[in-house]
């Protein structure tokens, strides 16, 4: 039977190698799906070989203060991942945010209010370098109610669902705009120019804070690192086309789409789009439907899209609109003066923010 412990008897630190590895051991149980064991581990060793993990990573766990470097009694952990974000009030601040991810206290270890406790915890740690971290997000399973507990409050969690089973593929074509296929080495290129657009774009008329977590290469190509891990582990052909772009007729960049293949469930992930109108909407989601139906995936997901690139015949020809229950988007915000879930605006809450 394993111990319990009071609050005031426990601890956050920064896990040792040995005490990471072991995280990486108890959570199979719960994100092992599809795997064995050793493929589960290979896969964590792997996602942490990229720049996204190998330099902005850290793994916390919850452990008895007299023993903070034990590897038996790990009661919760988690991850946090720093990233390079834009916070906007009247003037533009580039400051650092946390990804939260993988939160998990072992089954014997549950009903204790450890992972709760680690949550508190890891706010006021966060909080404390409100300075050079003006916020931290995570994307929750378990509903809206645990994490605001702790500050992270859910934002929007609407997504478009694209059926791909039943898809008639009409051609859709455009004497203005040119389409073309992205491979892996044009993302970096497109992903810089995506990113001094956003700096560009920023309206600074408004009431409210504006955050932003910068859709970076880094974070795309260590997504694209775990759809590559699964088609290997299923012995699918890995993928070589991760999105669209769309031109004029000066071959200007007009628009893109980059997504992502989830093998387990057949699902197209659409992470980030960028698009002027409706019109230059549906070449690229037409794009999209091909790619999707060419690697037998069921359905594409678009999380909070701008509405208005999709208002067009029933959402783009063919897509629902639907409220997730599942990977909630909830914020916490560090600036001390605002402490609002309302006077925080979440630009680009979008999937390729999710790790």
């Amino acid at each position: 039977m394993a111990s319990t412990y009071s609050l005031s008897e426990l601890t956050l630190v920064k896990a040792t190698p040995e005490q990471a590895i072991v995280t990486n051991k108890n959570s199979f149980i719960e994100w092992g799906t599809h795997l064995s064991l050793e493929q589960y581990l290979s896969r964590e060793s792997i996602l942490a070989s990229f720049p996204f993990t190998s330099e902005n990573f850290t793994v916390w766990v919850l452990v008895p203060r007299s023993t903070p470097e034990t590897t038996t009694n790990i009661l919760s952990s988690c991850e946090t991942f720093a990233r390079p974000a834009l916070i906007i009030t009247s003037s533009l601040q580039k400051q650092n945010c946390y990804s939260i991810a993988s939160v998990f206290t072992p089954p014997e270890h549950r009903k204790n209010g450890y992972a709760s406790y680690m949550m508190e915890l890891l706010g006021k740690k966060l909080k404390e370098n409100f300075h050079e971290v003006g916020f931290s997000f995570l994307y929750s399973d378990v509903g809206p109610v645990f994490y605001s507990r702790n500050g992270w409050k859910v934002f929007e969690h609407r997504e478009i669902q694209f059926n791909i089973e039943n898809e008639n593929f009409n051609n859709i074509t455009s004497d203005t705009i040119n389409v073309t296929q992205l491979s892996y080495s044009d993302i970096e290129e497109i992903t810089k120019y995506d990113c001094s657009l956003i700096e560009k774009e920023i309206d600074f008329n408004s009431n409210k804070y504006k955050v932003v977590a910068l859709p970076t290469f880094e974070c795309f190509e260590w997504t694209f690192a775990r759809s590559k891990f699964y088609a290997k582990v299923k012995d699918l052909k890995e993928p070589n086309i991760w999105g669209a772009k769309a031109t004029n007729k000066g071959n200007k960049v007009i628009g893109f789409v980059i997504w992502n293949y989830d093998f387990n469930d057949n699902v197209l992930q659409i992470l980030r789009i960028r698009s002027p109108d409706t019109n230059t909407t549906k070449l690229l989601i037409q794009q999209a439907k091909l790619c999707a139906s060419y690697c037998n995936s069921k359905k594409i997901t678009v999380w909070n899209p701008d509405l208005k690139l999709f208002t067009e015949t029933n959402i783009i020809e063919g897509g629902e609109l639907i409220e997730r229950t599942k990977s909630l988007p909830s914020l916490a915000w560090y600036n001390n003066k605002s402490s609002s879930k309302d006077e925080v605006e979440w630009i680009l809450n979008e999937n390729y923010a999710w790790c």
